[in-house]
């Protein structure tokens, strides 16, 4: 798979069935684990120190695996 070269503040796309989780500051594990029932957009905040993507969803920060998120392009923006 090509490396995905994403600019923070980038609107990305995660597909159907995939799991983020909310990062705990405080404690180094998850504070939260989403799994998406249908796809949806984030924007992109820049690499963890763990090689997630750290991204903005419904106004919280959350955490990726790069593998489970895409550009949006006219194919995935409907």
């Amino acid at each position: 798979m090509p490396q995905k070269d994403f600019k923070q503040g980038d609107l990305v796309y995660i597909p159907q069935d995939c799991t983020i989780v909310k990062p705990d500051p405080t404690y180094g594990y998850p504070a939260a684990v989403f799994k998406t029932e249908k796809p949806m957009t984030a924007v992109f905040m820049g690499k963890t120190d763990e090689n997630e993507y750290s991204i903005l969803f419904k106004g919280e920060k959350w955490c990726a695996l790069p593998n489970q998120v895409y550009p949006m392009n006219e194919h995935n923006a409907n």
